[in-house]
């Protein structure tokens, strides 16, 4: 299963079982190789991952899809308050995984780094 087909404009879910193979280089390139609308399209696919996971109570898929949405946020697309909207997801995802990455990646987007 090539994870990059689900970031199509009519793509449907992230099957659950497939969630951990979306990981941060595939979304650096899925930025890199995408116009600034699809860039943007990026963010809106994994906001919909998330409130399929949270609607289907895939609780550490969910985390995953939550620090995913931080990390896009924070790293390739830096919106306005990326910082705050960043730390906002990272701190969901703690909250729903007491996971060290997780831990660790707050300090990071804290650190502004």
């Amino acid at each position: 299963m090539e994870i990059k087909s689900f970031f199509s404009y009519y793509s449907k879910e992230i099957p659950v079982e497939n969630i951990f193979e979306l990981t941060e280089n595939i979304l650096d390139d899925l930025y890199a190789n995408s116009n600034e609308t699809n860039q943007f399209n990026i963010f809106f696919h994994l906001q919909n991952e998330y409130f399929y996971l949270k609607n289907n109570n895939n609780i550490k898929e969910l985390a995953y899809i939550c620090y995913l949405i931080s990390y896009y946020i924070f790293h390739p697309l830096t919106p306005p308050h990326s910082e705050e909207l960043a730390l906002a997801y990272a701190e969901m995802a703690l909250e729903l995984d007491n996971n060290t990455k997780y831990k660790d990646w707050i300090e990071e987007v804290k650190e502004g780094n």
